[in-house]
């Protein structure tokens, strides 16, 4: 057991809402390992088949924690015998980083582009969660942990037990994660489905992004920029980090945000993919190009290079999916955000479109590409399912209200005429029967 670094004599241990994590190191290799000691509420019988299912996921992407093995009272009598506390104890790889929470209360600095990077990274794997309907379900800055030793930050995931995925059974116990990041609208019951995560991601992408700027790292309230009391209430915090957002990133990103705060259910908050395309886009208007060599021959090498560099991204697995750019950002940007209006407004046929359009814009493996795919199944399954009414609302029924509109006016118009005509000759009549 390793000796805590600031207090001799004490052994090194983190402790969480289910239980302490203990820091261990094998004498023979020098590798250091998590014991993972749950308190007696959360020490479950169920917890051996949990882990083998978890082992399944340790190779993605911020998921080395799932590799664990667990006490089991029967291949470890002696030992439980003497420590039963250590009963469905779980031990897992070390992970050597720091978490969010210590980088919020500490308000220490980082530069704009490790700030950028970080929330790539964390994107990037949240967005893996959803692709294949996995979900954290306790996202919080404690649960994050991050690595800021090379030019590339890396996240990590811990507090993995109550991960949401289709063979899990929903958790007696809901944590839900911290008021910080807790919508307004989970306060009284916590949900565990596939969109868990997307209000508490969303509230840590703009930790993140924000992050660079002073005033920002200032008014933090603690473990987490917003206090517990203000989530999606006006507030002070709020209007700050929006300015920010909009300042560092643009209108669109910040309306994301807008969008995030002002959601009333977790299918209304941005996807992981959409915060992903809108930073993208962001950072390409922010980071311009550097201006072209006159030279043919200076401009002929770039090209080569830039065009060998996007076959090598486009292999299977890769994430450079940003290599294939070709719609300007901005006109990606403002077909996302039409796209996501004209599906807000019901008018899904219209927006069906516009996501099919979208899809040309990113190559066939591509993150992106897979998100929009899934978007625009569930837009497909809804026009299935309400195809009848969903025309009456559209454009169909906008010809047909035309038509019948026409066809009254047809109708006033040849009953004038009639009129019009008996009347004339009811006149003539008159005249004749007058002069006779």
């Amino acid at each position: 057991m390793a000796e805590h670094p600031r207090f001799a004599g004490i052994p090194y241990g983190q402790e969480g809402r289910q239980g302490t994590v203990y820091k261990l190191v094998c004498p023979e290799d020098d590798q250091s390992y998590a014991l993972k000691v749950f308190r007696p509420s959360f020490r479950h019988p169920t917890s051996i088949k949990k882990a083998e299912i978890l082992k399944r996921y340790a190779g993605f992407s911020g998921m080395r924690a799932c590799s664990r093995t667990v006490i089991h009272p029967q291949d470890s009598k002696e030992l439980l015998g003497q420590y039963p506390e250590l009963l469905y104890a779980a031990v897992m790889p070390w992970i050597e980083a720091e978490t969010w929470n210590e980088i919020l209360t500490s308000k220490r600095e980082l530069l704009p582009e490790q700030c950028r990077l970080l929330a790539e990274a964390f994107i990037h794997i949240m967005m893996g969660f959803e692709e294949n309907g996995l979900a954290h379900t306790d996202l919080t800055s404690s649960n994050v942990m991050i690595d800021l030793s090379s030019e590339e930050p890396r996240v990590e995931f811990v507090d993995l037990e109550d991960l949401y995925m289709g063979e899990f059974e929903e958790p007696d116990e809901l944590l839900g994660g911290v008021d910080g990041y807790k919508a307004l609208f989970l306060q009284q019951e916590s949900l565990w489905g596939p969109y868990t995560d997307r209000f508490s991601g969303g509230i840590l992408i703009t930790e993140m992004l924000a992050w660079e700027d002073s005033e920002i790292r200032e008014q933090c309230w603690g473990e987490s920029y917003f206090s517990p009391g203000e989530m999606q209430q006006p507030s002070a915090r709020r209007e700050l980090m929006y300015r920010t957002l909009e300042r560092l990133y643009g209108a669109a990103l910040a309306g994301l945000f807008e969008r995030l705060w002002n959601a009333e259910q977790l299918e209304q908050c941005p996807s992981f993919g959409e915060w992903s395309v809108i930073l993208a886009s962001a950072e390409k208007r922010s980071h311009p190009k550097e201006e072209e060599s006159s030279s043919g021959q200076m401009a002929s090498a770039e090209y080569n290079s830039d065009e060998q560099s996007l076959s090598d991204d486009e292999q299977p697995g890769s994430d450079a999916w940003e290599a294939a750019d070709l719609l300007p950002a901005e006109e990606m940007e403002n077909r996302l955000i039409k796209a996501r209006t004209l599906e807000q407004q019901g008018k899904f046929p219209a927006a069906l479109w516009e996501y099919g359009r979208l899809t040309e814009s990113f190559p066939e493996q591509s993150a992106i590409r897979r998100e929009i795919e899934i978007v625009m199944a569930k837009i497909q399954e809804t026009i299935d399912q309400y195809g009848d009414s969903l025309k009456s609302e559209g454009v169909v029924r906008q010809f047909q209200q035309k038509a019948s509109d026409f066809n009254k006016e047809s109708s006033y118009s040849k009953l004038w005429i009639i009129l019009l005509g008996a009347s004339f000759i009811i006149l003539i009549i008159a005249v004749l029967a007058y002069l006779l």
